[in-house]
């Protein structure tokens, strides 16, 4: 009697467990289409004045775009430190008075994105090593406006159109090179430095230094910075602004179900093949499209949980109605 029931039990799920494999393998999952321009590898995208190019391979893809005359801008703190070598201005390396030359890529008229080739090929300090590298610390005088104010809040002065380049030495290593002065400078009772020679005498530091050499530099003065033909835009007590045009590109990537925004237009990103991409305006009927698409997957785990559970459950009761009866 044990074994019959256990007969009927084990038929009953290995029936549940066949009925929902089979739904499983007559359901069929909806697709996910939208209206929308299909686009190849290579096509063109006018929006909003700008011409995107499309880039796809296997399944994802971008669109870029490129400006060759944007514009960009950066700023020289006062006090900071520039090198100049082989012919050019740049940005010395940190912890050596810095804050020279943060670059703020500002392409006209509203883009965003980052510098390209031109003007953004050295990174910050190089030079510092090189035997050619002369060091300037950016001096901006503190003009008083003609008013006789102390100047506007955010510390601009209104007849502030220049500043300085001051030589600045190496004073450790000029010191090491010259065998006939100790290393290290002395400091006086009154903070002036003192160069020691090695028969006793010394001499102020500033005397033993040469004469720095003094560069000026005006509001519209062409300012070779970091490989770029660049001008002083504007100069106030705080620093100075420097402008140039270069080449500036874009890009957006994308993926299935991605958002791509041209023009202030929004399009969802669909790949009916890996070297095709469509995009589509109707980005809620595909988000509505995808969560059945998504609903269908979770109904058929559910289904393939009812095999499993059916069919382990039958095992164990074959399992159960074979074990011996002590007695």
């Amino acid at each position: 009697m044990q074994r019959r029931a256990a007969a009927i039990y084990v038929v009953f799920f290995v029936l549940v467990a066949a009925v929902a494999f089979s739904l499983t393998t007559v359901a069929q999952e909806p697709s996910v289409s939208v209206d929308g321009q299909n686009y190849s590898q290579g096509d063109t995208i006018s929006a909003a004045g700008t011409e995107w190019t499309v880039n796809v391979n296997d399944g994802e893809g971008n669109l870029s775009t490129v400006n060759e005359s944007a514009r960009f801008t950066a700023s020289i703190a006062n006090n900071s430190s520039l090198l100049f070598v082989n012919g050019e201005y740049r940005p010395a390396p940190n912890g050596s008075g810095g804050g020279a030359g943060t670059g703020t890529g500002s392409p006209s008229p509203s883009t965003t994105g980052t510098p390209g080739t031109i003007g953004t090929s050295v990174s910050t300090g190089e030079g510092a090593n090189n035997d050619s590298a002369t060091r300037f610390r950016v001096v901006i005088a503190n003009a008083t406006p003609s008013n006789g104010s102390a100047g506007n809040a955010s510390g601009n002065a209104t007849n502030v159109t220049s500043f300085t380049l001051r030589q600045q030495f190496e004073t450790s290593a000029r010191l090491r090179e010259d065998p006939s002065v100790a290393d290290v400078p002395l400091t006086g009772e009154n903070g002036t430095q003192y160069v020691r020679y090695r028969n006793g005498s010394t001499q102020p530091l500033d005397e033993y230094l040469p004469e720095p050499e003094v560069r000026n530099v005006s509001v519209g003065d062409s300012f070779p910075y970091k490989n770029n033909s660049t001008t002083v835009e504007s100069v106030n007590t705080s620093g100075a602004t420097l402008a140039w045009e270069g080449r500036l590109t874009r890009s957006q990537d994308f993926e299935e179900g991605s958002n791509v925004t041209l023009g202030g237009t929004t399009y969802v990103a669909q790949f009916p093949t890996n070297s095709t991409v469509t995009l589509s305006q109707n980005v809620s009927g595909y988000q509505a499209e995808q969560a059945a698409v998504t609903q269908f997957n979770n109904r058929i785990l559910g289904l393939w949980g009812v095999v499993i559970i059916s069919l382990f459950a039958a095992i164990l009761i074959v399992a159960l109605a074979y074990m011996p009866v002590r007695g």
